[in-house]
């Protein structure tokens, strides 16, 4: 192999690793969300309208273009995802995502609230 050759190589091998770096920087779930916060999405892949909830809000109640429609997430913080009536709860842990949650489990479709820390914590509904 000639020097020529070598350094075509080792040029395509830096280009190469350049743009799969650059493509996975860009995806939310290789940065994740910081600790404490919870990145709601209103479309899936982590598109579309983001919301970002901080456990230091305690209990929160979706606001109206979330509620019912939470596509998809990425969670930096121990959640429970709430359904009031009927009544359903789904524990996330911190470094937890899904990209399509709505279909997932249907959960996203019917998603009202956000309490910081574990389900077993809800005592009661905000009726």
């Amino acid at each position: 192999m000639n020097i020529g050759n070598s350094l075509i190589l080792i040029i395509s091998t830096i280009f190469v690793l350049s743009m799969i770096n650059g493509s996975l920087a860009n995806d939310p779930t290789c940065v994740g969300a910081p600790d404490g916060q919870v990145y709601l999405f209103k479309s899936w892949d982590f598109q579309g309208e983001r919301y970002v909830y901080n456990i230091s809000q305690g209990y929160f109640s979706l606001p109206d273009g979330f509620r019912n429609n939470v596509q998809s997430f990425i969670s930096g913080a121990d959640v429970c995802f709430v359904k009031w009536y009927p009544s359903e709860q789904y524990q996330i842990t911190a470094g937890e995502s899904h990209r399509n949650y709505a279909a997932l489990t249907n959960f996203g479709q019917r998603m009202d609230a956000i309490i910081p820390g574990n389900c077993s914590n809800i005592v009661c509904s905000s009726k």
